[in-house]
């Protein structure tokens, strides 16, 4: 029981260490809105990058926001990866609407050691002309400012990076209860105060919005810098931060917005193909997240059920299970008032705070299974293909 309290007070630690860190980091984070005017003295040419596989149902959403932007020079590139869906016809159709605005790049194979969405990006980028860059997905939707936003930022911030994390739109129950988790996990790992600060070497961005100097992304390599890593806006932020570039991150309500998944499988699909990939194929590090994981949210919830079910029954109590149980319960409402903010924030009905510790032990199931597919040879899919099976597994 001694051994059990401890675990317990040290995941307590770690969620006052997780307060505390979101308070210092995370308060001052820039939000904007299409409210908001964002003058430019200059107008540099910007090309907008689409990868997209399979995405006709999407694109036929997202293509208008982003062919009727409040700019006066920039250009579209849709880069067709090899889809097998109606994405040709619907590209080739806007195409026709908007000659001079849009340009399709067809890519028939995938290279060996390329990563598909990288490498339809990396086509993309060869078939542009501006200079900046605006890597996005296909499931984004840009409101008309969006574009001026980011280079606005780009002026005021002196950064070569900027990135906009986009509003996520939650309508499902496995929606609400894993994303919005996740995005705190996030924030707690990738603090924005931390990725603004150019003393500081975390560095994320949002693959939903990444606006980049073309210059200083060529320079680094570009996308063939990172041909092969499963996560591309992670890696593209730290290559370029850490080559001593300012990267700066903004936060919207309206100016972008995506539903990133509309299913359980399409939720474990994306969150698998990332999530060892994170830990940077360290199975210590991994194996160190899932623990942390598995101690802040199953140790409270079965402490707090075995209690429940002790008082239910009449039972006795001792002095330590006391303590156990005022520690899970402690843990439980720290980690549903920390994430109420999220919640709140993504308009998702408050009650759903409660089933926190559900979601987070969801995806340390999904987290485990990324690691283990990987380790045994099967590799994680996206997008009807298989990544992994040649990866360099680290065990440090």
């Amino acid at each position: 029981m001694e051994i059990l309290v401890w675990l317990l007070a040290a995941g307590l630690a770690l969620w006052l260490a997780a307060l505390i860190a979101n308070l210092l980091y995370n308060r001052s984070a820039l939000i904007i809105s299409s409210r908001m005017e964002f003058p430019l003295s200059e107008h540099p040419k910007v090309s907008i990058l689409i990868p997209a596989r399979n995405e006709a149902k999407n694109l036929s959403l997202t293509l208008p926001g982003l062919l009727a932007q409040e700019y006066p020079n920039y250009e579209v590139i849709l880069a067709d990866d090899a889809s097998t869906d109606e994405t040709a016809i619907l590209a080739e159709e806007y195409s026709r609407k908007h000659p001079g605005k849009l340009k399709v790049v067809r890519i028939s194979s995938l290279p060996e050691n390329w990563n598909g969405k990288i490498h339809a990006l990396h086509q993309a980028m060869n078939a542009a002309s501006g200079e900046w860059l605006i890597a996005t997905d296909a499931d984004i939707v840009f409101h008309p400012k969006a574009l001026r936003a980011g280079l606005w930022i780009a002026a005021r911030e002196r950064a070569e990076l900027v990135t906009i994390y986009a509003y996520l739109e939650c309508i499902t129950f496995w929606e609400r209860l894993l994303l919005p988790g996740f995005g705190f996990m996030l924030a707690t790992l990738f603090p924005i105060g931390k990725i603004n600060n150019p003393t500081s070497s975390v560095a994320l961005a949002s693959g939903g919005y990444i606006l980049m100097r073309r210059k200083t992304w060529q320079q680094l390599g570009g996308y063939q810098a990172i041909q092969s890593e499963m996560i591309d806006d992670l890696n593209t932020a730290r290559l370029i931060k850490h080559s001593g570039n300012r990267i700066y991150a903004a936060v919207t309500k309206d100016l972008i917005r995506t539903r990133m998944y509309q299913s359980l499988a399409g939720i474990w699909e994306g969150l698998r193909k990332n999530s060892f990939a994170g830990s940077r194929y360290s199975i210590v590090r991994h194996c160190i997240v899932v623990a942390v994981d598995l101690l802040c949210n199953l140790l409270p919830l079965v402490c707090l059920t075995y209690i429940g079910w002790n008082f239910a029954t009449n039972n006795t109590m001792g002095t330590l299970k006391n303590v156990a149980g005022y520690l899970s319960l402690a843990q439980y409402l720290l980690s549903v008032m920390m994430h109420l903010p999220v919640i709140v924030f993504y308009r998702i009905p408050i009650f759903y705070a409660l089933l926190v510790p559900i979601g987070a032990l969801i995806y340390g199931v999904i987290s485990m299974d990324s690691m283990l597919r990987t380790l045994l040879g099967r590799g994680v899919s996206w997008k009807s293909r298989k990544y992994g099976k040649s990866t360099v597994v680290s065990n440090r």
